[in-house]
């Protein structure tokens, strides 16, 4: 019975040594880190991002420090990237050259040198400083320039210079933000409703609603509720709430309001969108769209629903596996309370003798 009990033991603390090997080894793999080394004119101290309080015409050489702490030599992109809102709500510094939006007037490539784009090589075990640099434009402005320098660990295959149409891979990447301003005073958030109109993300139908902040203000704690109806129908055929997003200064991005397992016909829609932001702004839009005909034929044959992954199969291997175990320790219990139970018949039989 012990040696069972001892080889349960051994296989339950090889499976639990994988798991944290597996852990500590992705822990591992990233093999570096960035920091920011934060100048006298950084107004907000309880940050580790560039929050820099700037005059016009100021020009200023911003460093970072990249930690290489594996065993060999690693190599680095960095870039000075605009701050835009992907289609999830979420602001994104990872795009050298993003759509910018047609309200952004000084955006982060104005001010920033073209040498700021570089790669570096940073030996194993040891650290480098690497200085990115901006000119302020002379005309004063309003709010905020938001973008952020990003670092992102080149492969050993990419090509030593970049080239048009050439997609660099990169294993991970930091971003550290820059927030240029003026002014200590805040500039208010705004939105605005642009297009309505049906379309797919990576192959669910949606209606996308381009939403837009106009101005060099950040806006935070975004929440939206939306609803579609027919034209001068009150029945709601699709609804979506979506909480905790944010939006960059002078920038748009696509709401989606996903079909579901609903199938829209072609026709004249209402679309009814209910937007709240931290600062108590909220903002209200009612705006008719069309969906085609066509588009609904180019929609057809797509995944509508979003098929949910299935682990059925992974809790009906794990439920046998348990069973399979007790099934093993009752009968190793049993047959070891039997042995006992002959032993103690067997010394009964010797005693009375």
């Amino acid at each position: 019975m012990k040696r069972w009990l001892k080889i349960l033991v051994t296989l339950g603390t090889l499976l639990m040594a994988f798991g944290w090997y597996q852990q500590t080894a992705q822990a591992e793999s990233v093999g570096y880190s960035v920091s920011a080394i934060l100048p006298k004119n950084q107004d907000d101290k309880k940050v580790t991002y560039f929050a820099l309080r700037v005059k016009p015409k100021q020009q200023q050489k911003l460093t970072i420090v990249i930690r290489n702490t594996s065993k060999s030599m690693k190599r680095f992109q960095v870039g000075v990237n605009q701050a835009i809102t992907n289609d999830n709500g979420v602001i994104d510094y990872s795009k050298a050259n993003p759509t910018l939006d047609s309200s952004l007037k000084v955006g982060i490539k104005d001010v920033f040198s073209k040498d700021s784009t570089q790669k570096v090589n940073v030996p194993a075990k040891s650290t480098k400083k690497v200085s990115v640099s901006y000119t302020m434009p002379a005309k004063t402005i309003d709010g905020m320039i938001l973008g952020g320098v990003y670092v992102k660990q080149l492969n050993n295959d990419d090509s030593s210079s970049a080239k048009k149409g050439v997609t660099i891979k990169n294993a991970f990447a930091y971003v550290i933000g820059v927030r240029l301003r003026e002014s200590s005073v805040d500039v208010a958030p705004d939105m605005k409703l642009n297009a309505v109109k049906a379309g797919q993300i990576n192959s669910y139908n949606q209606i996308q609603a381009n939403l837009q902040n106009p101005r060099p203000g950040l806006m935070s704690e975004l929440k939206v509720k939306s609803k579609v109806t027919k034209a001068n129908e009150t029945k709601t055929v699709l609804s979506n709430e979506k909480s905790n997003m944010s939006m960059a200064p002078n920038s748009n991005f696509n709401y989606s309001i996903p079909w579901g397992s609903t199938q829209l016909k072609a026709g004249e829609y209402t679309l009814t969108l209910d937007a709240y932001a931290k600062g108590g702004y909220h903002w209200h839009f009612v705006k008719n769209f069309n969906v085609t005909q066509a588009q609904i034929n180019q929609l057809k044959n797509k995944i509508n629903t979003p098929q949910q992954k299935s682990y059925l199969w992974w809790f009906v291997a794990g439920g046998v596996l348990i069973v399979l175990l007790l099934i093993i320790i009752i009968y190793l219990l049993m047959k070891n309370r039997r042995h006992d139970d002959d032993d103690a018949a067997t010394d009964k039989t010797d005693t009375t003798k």
